[in-house]
């Protein structure tokens, strides 16, 4: 059942520390190691554990290496978009469907809409109130809507203030994008009706109003499933 157990090598040692400080914030993303030279100081190890140790965490994605006179190991910033198409990727390997996607949007966007009519900034409120007079305009102009719907979407992520929330919300909709299409063949009237809902959501977030938000949000994934599958019935 168990396997023999050996004492880490000093490298390792050195790893497991580090990545503590990271992980417990003693030491924050941009933040700059100290010298090769106090590590071993600091460690009492060889030069060549500490290096080991650095080659290890750079390979893990924790710590950048720069060159030049103001180089030196740094704490690496989180790439949340890396993080994002590595998801994406995984869920496109399982080959999601437009039914797991519309689940998982219900499942995901409403509690995300009732957390951003909580914690919506003004700047938030400003940025939601801009993409929706963006999007009447370019529909006047005669362009299609579908990468300010989304970009709505993004955005409610982004104003619950959480980086979980606006990666799910941001992977979900990388996946409608490629399981819908760039321009789905929706009526006048399902524009302004997707318009109307986006509204009322936006409503909701500036008057911090959450279930409201929730409600709204699910109604309005509902509702375009229900278009959808009407267009789906007039191409079929």
């Amino acid at each position: 059942m168990f396997s023999s157990v050996r004492t880490p090598r000093v490298y390792e040692h050195i790893v497991e520390q580090i990545e503590a400080a990271i992980f417990e914030r003693r030491l924050g993303c941009g933040d700059r190691l100290p010298p090769e030279r106090e590590l071993v100081r600091q460690f009492r190890a060889s030069r060549v554990a500490v290096r080991e140790a650095l080659r290890t965490l750079e390979h893990r994605g924790l710590i950048d290496v720069r060159h030049g006179s103001s180089g030196g190991h740094f704490v690496r910033a989180v790439d949340v978009g890396l993080l994002r198409r590595d998801f994406t990727t995984l869920l496109r390997l399982g080959r999601v469907g437009v039914s797991e996607l519309i689940e998982a949007r219900l499942f995901i966007e409403p509690e995300v809409a009732r957390l951003a009519a909580r914690r919506a900034s003004e700047e938030d409120v400003k940025t939601l109130r801009g993409a929706l007079e963006e999007r009447a305009d370019v529909v006047r102009d005669g362009v299609h809507p579908r990468l300010h719907d989304i970009a709505f979407h993004r955005l409610v992520g982004g104003a619950a203030r959480n980086p979980v929330h606006s990666l799910l919300v941001d992977t979900v909709m990388d996946l409608e994008f490629d399981a819908v299409g760039p321009q789905p063949a929706l009526t006048a009237d399902d524009s302004a009706q997707v318009a109307a809902a986006h509204r009322e959501i936006f409503e909701a977030i500036l008057k911090h109003q959450p279930e409201r938000a929730g409600e709204a949000m699910e109604a309005h994934i509902m509702d375009v499933q229900r278009r959808l599958a009407r267009r789906e019935r007039r191409t079929s």
